[in-house]
């Protein structure tokens, strides 16, 4: 049975260079590797300053999530024990400390702390440098250590193994002084670094999780593009039928999962820099989550034609607009796969018709007819006409009623008929609506029976002042669209135009912009946009004094603290440093409803 090395044999090995034959291979291999380094006479181990240990822990910030937990509740059980928890990063640098504060205090005579480097090479023979080198756990107990001034300590080490590479990220290690004797310690460093291990296993998967939803939502806004996602091993989350067929460098693919896992702890625009050189006619886009790399996308290049119009557009390309519409065309497409009504809610002009028409396209029933029915203008004898014909019509296809809420509560009991007879014979219905018709059946304005039948899901689409981000690719989008129908040259707008149109509120949404460019085209002779060509609302922002200007951008930050927080107003008020009652005030200085979630 191996025995620990007495110091009678550490000083022989010491001064000629032999060992016993029963003393453990691991510790007289290491004795040997750590003679090469001229390190015997040290007493502490090298130390490395403040910036570049805070270097260490930003590249290990994934390891040192993951090790909160165990880190935090050991510490806590280690109080009193005279044991130590000690957690380093893969080069052997001590990154986090715990358990007994007399301990922590005594080892910082030999730099047993954060700082502190603790690979073979720095100071011999322990059981975080030693279980680096051999990637198993390793005990280490008092004359082992290859450095004199060590050998007060006993140290049990556990390498903590990265899911998925098996790379190893780091060592938990648990110290004590030598003359206590402590059997389990490898058992336990052992088990916490599994639970570490589990933990970031735990990650992974919420990681995949994000990138597998993030890829649906990216496919709708590029079409029909071929795309790869992995994930920061290097392993595939996502994939196309055909993106292996379709892209002409094989080697190159068959490298990405092997240079990813070296790369994703970089900053963003490095590693696309770096993924780029590899593989000619794609395009690698870094996924983010709480501002770290979690994974990557590459997109094979291809030509994409241009949509004729907006109310033609499919799903993947009002996706395209912007987050917004991506999140929201994501809902679509789920709810297009399935036999449930949907209805459409948003402002006048939002889009409903184009996404009612869009999820027509991309469900079952795109095969059947799509007919819009203006239920503003139903009759009782027209409807009964409906439900006549739809008696006799062959079943499929989708029928779209725009705005069912505008007729009264005895033609909405006829409309309840005629939606039954077409759910019933194999149709879809799709509703659209300005307005809240849960509130309105709320209010007993419209039936319920008849909204429950409507309202399978909802879909809601945010007004533009809501999305300003997607208003300057909506209004080139729109822009392109008119100058292919008319024949005419595209319109061109300078920065302070552009400025200016999304600094507008837009109260008519697209149908306003639309109105817009048909009347810039048809006034403007040269077709540049400027400021003064603008109409005048679009200049009240502009030429509001500074007192205005800045009470617009305290406005907006109190609108976005909001909708961060979701409309509770004590978080609101906490975010933006004020008091309640402040708030308060202020949102009824700025027209703000106070109607929030508590």
């Amino acid at each position: 049975m191996e025995r620990i090395a007495r110091k009678k044999e550490w000083e022989d090995f010491m001064s000629t260079g032999q060992a016993p034959a029963d003393i453990r291979h691991d510790v007289l291999e290491s004795w040997k590797r750590s003679l090469r380094h001229a390190i015997a006479e040290r007493t502490m181990a090298p130390v490395l300053d403040e910036e570049r240990l805070e270097g260490r822990r930003a590249r290990a910030r994934r390891l040192e999530k993951a090790s909160q937990k165990a880190m935090h509740r050991a510490g806590n059980l280690l109080i009193g024990t005279r044991d130590i928890l000690l957690l380093s990063d893969d080069s052997g640098v001590v990154i986090e400390a715990a358990g007994d504060p007399h301990t922590l205090a005594d080892a910082q005579e030999n730099h047993l702390y954060p700082g502190g480097q603790w690979i073979e090479e720095a100071i011999g023979t322990n059981a975080i440098g030693t279980a680096l080198y051999l990637g198993v756990p390793t005990l280490i107990r008092d004359a082992e250590h290859f450095c004199e001034a060590i050998q007060r300590w006993n140290c049990a080490a556990t390498p903590i193994i990265e899911p998925g590479t098996g790379r190893v990220m780091g060592v938990l290690d648990i110290s004590w002084p030598g003359a206590i004797m402590q059997p389990n310690a490898v058992a336990l460093s052992s088990a916490l670094a599994l639970q570490v291990e589990t933990e970031l296993n735990q990650m992974l998967g919420h990681e995949r999780e994000l990138l597998l939803e993030y890829s649906h939502i990216r496919r709708l806004r590029r079409g029909n593009d071929q795309t790869l996602v992995m994930d920061r091993n290097g392993s595939s989350v996502f994939s196309t039928e055909d993106f292996a067929r379709f892209c002409e460098d094989d080697d190159a693919l068959r490298q990405l999962p092997k240079l990813l896992p070296t790369l994703i702890d970089r900053p963003a625009g490095q590693i696309g820099e770096v993924l780029g050189e590899c593989l000619n006619g794609a395009d690698f886009e870094v996924i983010e989550a709480e501002g770290e790399a979690i994974g990557i996308m590459v997109s094979l290049r291809r030509s994409r034609p241009l949509a004729r119009n907006w109310a033609g557009m499919e799903l993947q390309q009002i996706a395209s607009v912007g987050q917004v519409s991506a999140e929201l065309c994501a809902q679509a497409q789920r709810l297009a796969e399935t036999p449930i009504s949907i209805l459409i809610e948003g402002e006048t002009g939002t889009g409903k018709n184009a996404l009612a028409k869009a999820i027509h396209n991309a469900s079952r029933q795109a095969h059947g007819p799509f007919e819009v029915i203006d239920c503003a203008q139903l009759t009782e004898d027209t409807l009964r006409a409906l439900i006549a014909s739809a008696r006799d019509t062959e079943a499929g296809g989708m029928l779209c009623l725009s705005s069912p809420g505008a007729i009264s509560p005895s033609l909405q009991k006829l409309l309840f008929t005629l939606v039954e007879l077409v759910s019933e014979r194999g149709g879809r219905i799709i509703a659209l609506s300005a307005r809240s018709l849960y509130d309105e059946m709320r209010a007993h304005n419209f039936r319920s029976d008849l909204y429950y039948r409507i309202a399978g899901a909802r879909l809601h689409i945010p007004p533009l002042r809501e999305r300003s981000g997607e208003i300057e690719p909506l209004l080139r989008r729109l822009v392109q669209s008119h100058a292919k129908e008319t024949g005419r040259r595209e319109l061109r707008f300078t920065s302070g135009a552009m400025s200016a149109l999304q600094a507008y509120a837009w109260p008519g949404n697209l149908l306003e912009m639309r109105n817009l460019i048909t009347a810039l085209d048809a006034l403007s002779p040269s077709g540049l946009i400027t400021e003064r060509t603008l109409p005048r609302e679009f200049h009240q922002r502009a030429q509001s004094d500074r007192t205005e200007t800045l009470r617009d951008v305290e406005r907006a930050e109190i609108l976005g603290a909001v909708k961060a927080e979701d409309g509770n107003l004590s978080r609101v008020a906490k975010r933006l440093g004020i008091a309640r009652s402040t708030l308060y005030l202020k949102l009824d200085s700025y027209g703000i409803s106070r109607e929030r979630k508590d």
